[in-house]
């Protein structure tokens, strides 16, 4: 797969290089949120003013290292530098809202998310399974109620009307110029708000624009963002694209609500989450058995990132625009900071954790898209332009015509040798006195000739290589389908709006079913495990009536009702005359076995083949 050349890249004309500030203005991304999203890419710098600096270190204590008002963005790499011979995270929020106060919040007038019923979407075990995650997170860290509330009103208070900041990154690596769009927001709370897998304060997004060109002639080939459980060639796509939207020369990306993950087209995605633990036993399991490892998700839950893009947008021609900040490996506080930019739950999961900064990852160490931006999108193989892309050719095409030209050579001497051995061992193996030298003449024969045979092979495929190689380049430029690197399609789902009832239903149910096998647990009588027993019939016959399925639930139980019947039936015979019931048994054994006979004399005599007449006995 090879980028389009400049002058195919859509676009206005190709441009002479220029000042970084410039190029990333050039090619800021528009994004598309969804109505109801609460935060929107903030000013990192009115951040770190409200944020206390703590240690992550076992001994931590409740006193930050510096208070809350004590920081600034200037100051932050040093601290950084100072302490880095421990963890250390920023608390932005200091005290989570009380109760009363996030009720206040939440009902006043704001844009709101109409969601689309997650939970109506999967069964009662997969409901179940859901509330185990969601207990879970009482002994797993997690981020205290109350907390995005009192973000969201930080935020606000300090978020510019107008324009929002992204931090920009220009970097030269294989050939590509790489515009980095960061996007820093106060907080990530797909689960509070949206429904999602987590939440946790700050999160840090990105948007590339791959620039393509030579001469000091760029313009854009490819363009990836972040997302949700995707990486490599997935997360990018081709400027040319029909799934890429445009507006002018900028990329369009619908962050998803409450999680900012980026998604190329609009809608509802369907994220399927395997609970790690379960995850866990599983692969144990199948590494115990031998078994490769599995594709699937096997017990997962799926919840829905909302990248609808139908509330605000920001970028270039809207009533929010950007400011842009330059950040390279020279920025203080991208460099010297390593620690959390929030909360730090001590998640074992680190779902609730906050991130590091745009250069790190949670561990400390340089994050792929920072350190490898051409790895981290899958482009390392791809190169950026066609005429890169034909000159590698051609220096195949010379080192196959050199490979060519020794193989001819002792292609030609090998044959030559190998017949001369050949008449030395006709020529031993007429006297009695030499057989043992004509063996080994034989021999070596054998040895050499397969030597001869795999350099022919190796001929062979070389001209093979050669001819298509020099047919592709006399053809005209065909960068192919622009869709070609991707295996699987990141696609917005057809999330099914379920009725009323049936929402309610999944609310409902569940937490009631967890209250029976409390009361099951508690008082484990006959009369309990009756009632219990009946309870689950009930809620069966609901589900399945509610979706729809009562007539394939009707057809069901009818199946398994003839099947215990039968297998019923079966061993009462044998309880009361065993004789009876195995003689009924050998006869049904008997003719199955005998219509599988017949089946198969018939399927042999029926049609015979005709035979050929024997040719005369050479022998």
């Amino acid at each position: 797969m090879t980028a389009l050349p400049p002058a195919d890249t859509a676009g206005p004309a190709s441009h002479p290089a220029v000042d970084h500030r410039t190029l990333l203005r050039t090619y800021e991304p528009v994004l598309w949120f969804t109505e109801g999203e609460l935060f929107l890419p903030t000013s990192v710098a009115h951040y770190v003013a409200q944020c206390s600096l703590r240690t992550g270190g076992p001994d931590r204590s409740t006193a930050p290292v510096v208070p809350a008002g004590g920081l600034t963005l200037e100051g932050l790499g040093a601290l950084g530098e100072q302490f880095r011979d421990r963890p250390l995270y920023l608390r932005y929020v200091q005290q989570p809202l009380q109760r009363a106060e996030v009720r206040a919040w939440r009902r006043r007038t704001r844009p709101r998310l109409r969601g689309a019923g997650r939970l109506a979407a999967v069964g009662v075990l997969a409901r179940l399974v859901d509330v185990v995650l969601r207990l879970s997170l009482l002994v797993r860290g997690r981020v205290p109620g109350g907390l995005v509330a009192a973000a969201e009103r930080l935020t606000s208070a300090s978020a510019a009307p107008d324009s929002c900041p992204y931090y920009g990154r220009v970097v030269n690596d294989g050939g590509y110029t790489i515009c980095q769009y960061w996007f820093f927001y106060a907080f990530n709370d797909w689960r509070s708000t949206f429904h999602g897998v987590n939440d946790h304060e700050a999160d840090w997004e990105m948007v590339a624009v791959y620039l393509a060109g030579s001469g000091g002639q760029v313009s854009p080939a490819w363009v990836a963002a972040s997302s949700h459980d995707h990486h490599g060639a997935v997360l990018r796509r081709r400027w040319d694209d029909p799934g890429l939207r445009r507006e002018g020369q900028h990329p369009v990306v619908f962050p998803g609500a409450g999680s900012h993950s980026g998604a190329f087209l609009p809608g509802d995605y369907v994220i399927a989450v395997e609970i790690p633990t379960l995850r866990r036993v599983r692969d144990a399991a199948r590494r115990w058995l031998r078994r490769g490892p599995s594709t699937s998700r096997g017990v997962a839950l799926p919840f829905i990132d909302y990248a609808r893009g139908d509330g605000i947008a920001v970028g270039p021609g809207h009533t929010r625009t950007w400011w842009p900040e330059l950040i390279d490996d020279d920025t203080p506080w991208v460099t010297g900071f390593r620690g959390l930019w929030g909360l730090d739950t001590r998640d074992a999961f680190g779902g609730e954790r906050a991130p590091a900064g745009p250069r790190y990852e949670r561990s400390g160490e340089l994050r792929r898209a920072w350190a490898d931006p051409l790895g981290w999108a899958g482009l390392t193989t791809v190169a950026p332009t066609a005429a890169e892309e034909h000159a590698a050719l051609r220096a195949r095409l010379e080192e196959v015509a050199g490979r060519l030209a020794v193989l001819d050579e002792a292609i030609a001497a090998e044959r030559s040798a190998l017949r001369g051995l050949r008449a030395q061992a006709r020529s031993l193996g007429t006297s009695a006195d030499t057989r043992r030298l004509q063996q080994d003449r034989v021999a070596e024969l054998g040895t050499r000739e397969a030597g001869l045979t795999a350099m022919t092979a190796e001929r062979t495929r070389l001209l093979e290589e050669r001819a298509v190689h020099a047919s592709f380049l006399a053809r005209p430029l065909d960068p192919g389908p622009p869709d070609a690197h991707l295996r699987a399609v990141s696609l917005p789902g057809t999330v099914r709006q379920h009725n009323a009832f049936l929402r309610l239903w999944a609310a409902l149910s569940t937490p009631v079913i967890i209250l029976g096998i409390g009361v099951l647990l508690t008082r484990p009588n006959l009369a309990t495990l009756s009632a219990f027993a009946t309870f689950l019939a009930v809620v069966i016959v609901v589900e399945a009536a509610a979706r729809g399925r009562i007539r394939l639930f009707l057809l069901v139980l009818a199946a398994l009702a003839a099947g215990v019947g039968a297998v019923t039936g079966a061993v009462l015979a044998l309880l009361s005359n065993w004789q009876a019931a195995l003689a009924v048994l050998l006869a049904v054994t008997g003719l199955v076995l005998l219509a599988a006979n017949l089946h198969e004399l018939v399927g042999t005599t029926g049609r015979r083949k005709p035979t050929t007449p024997a040719g005369p006995d050479r022998s």
